[in-house]
């Protein structure tokens, strides 16, 4: 019989439940181990909660699957804590059962066409099911108080701090039935970012679902957005801030890291390496707090106050003035500012908290600009291509700085470039505009899409017809193109699927090294990214899944049937003899590839061979800054009891 993992969205969530028998080889996790009875009643009320869940199947009624999801994350909240021993205290066994028996009252209420959860003020944890891998992911919500109006509210989006006992079922202890402050005017979202991975990867993903699952459900001005965070939340504010320049009102980051290499005492990187953190540290994006305000805050004795102090000492590097008054810094020119807690640690301070408080009451009041006047933009890849009412499309060099900076006035766009090849400009922006110095209309120009796309030849620019530009946008010529750029572990940030050959291998070494890295990816996706890994055997895959789906292959050309169909396509060749890629030979005994490239099939996809995430369990247990990419696009291994990288590199714009 094949061993088909892909099974129903939300019977899928309940795989795991069971009796206490179920548990006698628990995963390391907390301290506290809870005793045979404790351990036994969980699991009894786990499975009663999974009952439930079953039972409401295609009755969840006008709120849709959010509404499911809000009973079935109480049910994942006890059923992995089971599942990776997350017990901390022993107090734990009775918060378990607390979400369960919030999760059984959710049920009881859902069956009868009820959701009076998504009605009240206060704390609230609720669930969403992710585009990822089809997991349901925790969030909550403080729901201001009834005199705070109808909205559209501001949103604070909090991102929490590296706590080594963070659990579902501490997540949701922590928020669920607190009540709201009684001055509190807007709603605040508290991200569960998928556990503690500085709100990188499928993290980052978690923050940006949560939102959306909180614009489904409540109503949220979008031009009111603010980012807080300190500590491993205040990384993932200066990541997302600095990436995302133009989704905030304004941007604070708590202490936490902005450059990895000193932080994490990377020593001397490869040139691979440094490339790769291009896409992964915030300093190098610091340019782009010309576009969104951004307040840095470091305690005056806390090492992590280097965080800011890189920001501001990156502005000053380009030209940027920054005037110090006491412990706060402000730049000339652009809306950033640092704050220095008197006498504080790794914390903030009463006077600290009301400056930051009233900076983002400020630019809420403006809330952000979608046509801003003057864009100063950074990036160095795809994943990150737009700012304002600019898209970059099409990159000269990836990890080679690219930079757009833009000013409109009197109804004329202006835009200087370097290393942008494609670029979509919102016709809606102004009259013309100007690229590197041609001039073309552009609210008239001709097609009716909302974006104009211009294409950088030998000749300069030149604006491409509804064609050419449809053919960017479906990436026919199957490039890199955002979404689609690099590296590995870009590929799990969006739906994925893993496939398992289950043919006669070519060679049993090999095939036998490609199931141990899925088994490990499908082990650390579980406990660090907290989702079943997805998995279909090869011969039950179908052009569908190409579709929807990045497809992750295991196995070799003999093992893999998608592998041996896919390989001429992606510039593989390879045989039970030899494997050849980018015209360097290895014997295909003990050798194997692990890369990335735009899906033949479907060229707005991935295809990646043998590759989970290219960073595993040492670097999640470690500091947040290890999670950076660690192969480039492909790599060939030597297998044996000392795996060995033989070649690396990165494909060039045309996957070549």
């Amino acid at each position: 019989m094949r061993r088909t993992e892909i099974v129903a969205v939300w019977t899928s969530i309940l795989i795991l439940s069971g009796t206490a028998s179920a548990w006698q080889t628990p995963k390391q996790g907390g301290p506290y181990r809870p005793t045979a009875a404790e351990r036994a009643a969980i699991a009894d009320k786990t499975a009663e909660l999974g009952r439930a869940v079953e039972g409401l199947a295609g009755r969840n009624g006008e709120r849709g699957d959010d509404a499911l999801a809000d009973v079935v994350i109480a049910h994942k909240a006890a059923d992995w804590a089971l599942r990776f021993d997350d017990f901390f205290d022993a107090r734990d066994v009775a918060r378990a059962l607390k979400v369960l028996g919030r999760g059984l009252e959710r049920a009881e209420a859902l069956g009868a066409g009820r959701v009076p959860w998504s009605d009240g003020e206060g704390g609230v944890v609720r669930g969403y099911r992710s585009r990822v891998d089809g997991s349901v992911q925790p969030y909550a919500v403080i729901v201001p108080p009834k005199t705070a109006g109808e909205g559209p509210f501001r949103l604070d989006v909090v991102l929490h701090g590296r706590d080594a006992r963070l659990s579902e079922v501490r997540f949701f202890d922590a928020h669920d039935g607190k009540p709201a402050p009684a001055d509190q005017a807007g709603l605040v979202l508290h991200v569960y970012g998928r556990g503690n991975n500085a709100y990188r990867w499928a993290g980052e993903a978690d923050v940006f679902e949560a939102v959306d699952a909180v614009r489904r459900n409540y109503r949220v001005d979008d031009r009111r957005v603010v980012l807080r965070g300190f500590s491993m939340g205040g990384a993932g504010a200066w990541h997302l801030g600095l990436h995302h320049p133009g989704r905030w009102s304004s941007v604070e980051a708590g202490a936490g890291f902005t450059e990895t290499i000193r932080y994490a005492r990377l020593g001397d990187p490869s040139e691979a390496t440094r490339k790769l953190l291009t896409i992964y540290d915030a300093v190098d994006y610091a340019r782009n707090a010309f576009n969104v305000p951004i307040a840095g805050y470091g305690g005056e004795i806390d090492p992590q106050a280097q965080a800011s102090l890189n920001i501001l000492e990156a502005l000053q590097a380009q030209g940027i003035d920054m005037k110090t008054e006491g412990l706060v810094t402000t730049a000339e020119g652009v809306d950033f500012r640092r704050i220095v807690g008197k006498g504080m640690g790794h914390a903030v301070d009463k006077e600290s908290a009301k400056l930051l408080k009233a900076f983002h009451d400020d630019r809420a009041a403006k809330g952000v600009d979608p046509l801003p006047s003057r864009i100063r933009f950074v990036t160095y890849t795809l994943k990150y291509p737009q700012v304002g009412w600019l898209k970059i499309r099409r990159l000269g060099e990836h990890y080679a700085r690219a930079t757009l900076d833009a000013d409109l006035i009197d109804d004329r766009a202006t835009v200087r470039t370097a290393n942008v090849v494609v670029l979509a400009a919102a016709r809606r922006a102004a009259a013309t505009i100007s690229l590197d110095g041609r001039d073309f209309p552009l609210r008239d120009a001709a097609g009716e899409s909302p974006d104009v796309l211009f294409r950088k030849g030998a000749d300069g620019w030149e604006p491409l017809d509804a064609a050419q530009a449809g053919a960017i946008e479906a990436n026919a010529g199957r490039e890199k193109h955002p979404g689609v750029q690099g590296p590995i572990d870009d590929a799990f940030t969006g739906p994925f699927l893993c496939v398992r050959g289950t043919g006669e291998p070519a060679n049993a070494l090999v095939h036998a090294w490609a199931e141990a890295r899925l088994s490990r990816f499908a082990e650390e996706w579980g406990r660090w990214m907290r989702g079943a890994l997805p998995i279909k055997d090869d011969v039950d895959v179908t052009e569908g899944d190409f579709k929807t789906h990045n497809v992750i292959l295991f196995g070799d050309v003999g093992s893999n049937a998608w592998i041996k169909a896919l390989a001429p396509e992606i510039g593989l060749s390879w045989n039970a003899t030899e494997l050849k890629l980018r015209g360097e030979s290895h014997p295909a005994a003990d050798h194997a590839p692990v890369l990335i490239q735009a899906n033949p099939r479907n060229p707005l996809r991935y295809v990646v061979v043998n590759g989970g995430h290219t960073f595993g369990d040492r670097e999640f247990r470690g500091t947040n800054a290890l999670l950076f990419p660690h192969l480039a696009d492909f790599a060939v291994f030597r297998i044996g009891p000392q795996e060995e990288v033989v070649a690396e590199g990165f494909f060039d714009e045309r996957w070549e």
